[in-house]
């Protein structure tokens, strides 16, 4: 087969757009994933397998899009498309006034930008993100000229080859590739959500998330709001998969209580600043791992950086000062030590009304001295 399509799979998208998605046959993995994402994905094979030409295999993508897909709204995304195809992917998706919002072009092996500049029946042009590995000093410079003359297109970095990153499955991906990855991905769902949607209210599903886990203690609840998961901690504690998350969601104390401090929405995660507060009543594995129920408050300054796929979160990183944590529990003595205790919490709620700096003993030193 050709071309396949993968229709989208998140229930609440009535009417999902189109993605048609140029890439070799062992990389079907990230067509799967954007149809998690809230798409009807047409996986074209690419480069075509078996002798096709590139111009059959685009029309059997076509006569199949028309058959499936309903959204007059369309993107394309590519990886190692040479030349010759692109144009032919202009000819055979009859481009031009016929939905085309924005395309996505991983390391084309084209040397001139204009090449990627395709423009709808207006004359407008079509907003073009272009990842490129760093080898592509000819067509970085060609791109860099045409932003530079206003066109809308938008160019990042990153190695050559996809790599997809499953939850669950060990890797021995290089981790500049596992960086890059994440980002292009995390750059690619802004603009498609921008041009094409779906939208999702991630502030809502994370608020959700949380009321389900603090408010009513509920694991199963919690554990609805979310994908094919996973959790890790600043002590390099986490979990897995519905079974091992579910564990994690039931020692959390009754009076848990989380205050925002700051948060930060992107296309595809949310990243908030908490106050963690609670009283250690209960043995909390993912915290204090072996330390029995001590009695006393606890308040911790925390960083989650929560990712979602579709309308479900995906993962959660959460990151805190445990130095801090075991000071307040008097399970660390401070003295000699350059760690806090409260202080750093009630640092972040009020960063004004708390002292810096008491740790450093030469700070009253460099007072009034020239910088």
């Amino acid at each position: 087969m050709m071309s396949r399509f993968i229709p989208n799979t998140v229930a609440s998208v009535a009417n999902p757009p189109l993605l048609v998605i140029f890439i070799a046959d062992e990389q079907t993995g990230w067509c799967t994933q954007y149809s998690e994402e809230g798409y009807n994905v047409m996986h074209v094979s690419y480069p075509p397998m078996d002798g096709n030409s590139f111009a059959k295999t685009l029309l059997e993508a076509v006569v199949i899009c028309e058959q499936q897909s309903k959204s007059g709204d369309w993107a394309f995304l590519s990886f190692g498309i040479e030349d010759d195809d692109l144009n032919t992917l202009v000819h055979y998706f009859k481009l031009n006034g016929q939905g085309l919002k924005t395309a996505i072009h991983y390391c084309p092996k084209i040397l001139n930008a204009e090449k990627l500049l395709l423009k709808d029946d207006s004359g407008k042009l079509v907003s073009t993100l272009v990842h490129l590995s760093c080898t592509q000093d000819e067509l970085a410079a060609s791109l860099v000229t045409a932003v530079e003359a206003g066109e809308h297109v938008q160019t990042t970095l990153q190695p050559p080859a996809p790599a997809l990153v499953v939850a669950g499955e060990k890797s021995s991906t290089d981790p500049y590739t596992r960086s890059a990855v994440s980002l292009s991905y995390s750059r690619t769902l802004d603009l498609l959500r921008r041009h094409i949607g779906p939208y999702y209210e991630l502030e809502k599903l994370w608020e959700k998330h949380t009321y389900y886990e603090f408010a009513e203690r509920d694991s199963r609840k919690t554990m609805s709001t979310m994908a094919s998961a996973e959790n890790t901690a600043a002590n390099y504690y986490g979990g897995v998969g519905y079974d091992d998350l579910a564990r994690f969601y039931k020692v959390t104390p009754p009076d848990t209580e989380l205050i925002t401090v700051s948060r930060t929405v992107g296309a595809d995660r949310i990243v908030d600043e908490m106050i963690f507060k609670c009283t250690h009543t209960t043995e909390i594995d993912y915290f204090l791992p072996g330390i029995k129920p001590t009695g006393k408050p606890l308040e911790l300054a925390v960083v989650g950086i929560v990712a979602f796929r579709g309308d479900k979160l995906t993962f959660e990183h959460i990151y805190w000062d445990q130095a801090s944590a075991l000071v307040q529990l008097g399970l660390l003595e401070r003295r000699g030590l350059p760690v806090a205790g409260v202080e750093v919490a009630r640092k972040v709620l009020d960063p004004f009304g708390v002292e810096s700096n008491k740790l450093m003993a030469k700070w009253k030193e460099s007072e009034g001295l020239p910088i």
